[in-house]
């Protein structure tokens, strides 16, 4: 009796057109992104915050979505928005439950 196929690997998931797209947290573009998500979201001249998640969805430009944790332990979800010319705003800052 002959051997049966080999199994297939599985496809991966194309990304949803127009939808998010997770980001690698250690990506060299999510540097400026974070940097303007956190300065937005306190005064402290070097705050710092862990970045719990990001993903992009490309529009005229790009649209990040990041979950940030600050050191007083509270939790906020960013929206950035990327200019083609590079230049960042935030367009959302909403604190989550932590």
């Amino acid at each position: 009796m002959p051997a049966p196929p080999p199994a297939a690997a599985p496809v991966p998931a194309a990304p949803l057109v127009g939808g998010f797209s997770p980001v690698r947290r250690g990506a060299p573009e999510l540097g400026p992104v974070v940097k303007a998500a956190v300065a937005h979201l306190t005064p402290a001249r070097h705050a710092r915050a862990r970045l719990l998640m990001a993903e992009r969805q490309v529009v005229a430009g790009s649209h990040y979505r990041l979950l940030l944790k600050l050191r007083d332990g509270s939790v906020w979800r960013v929206m950035v928005w990327q200019r083609l010319d590079r230049s960042l705003q935030i367009t959302e800052a909403v604190r989550t439950l932590s």
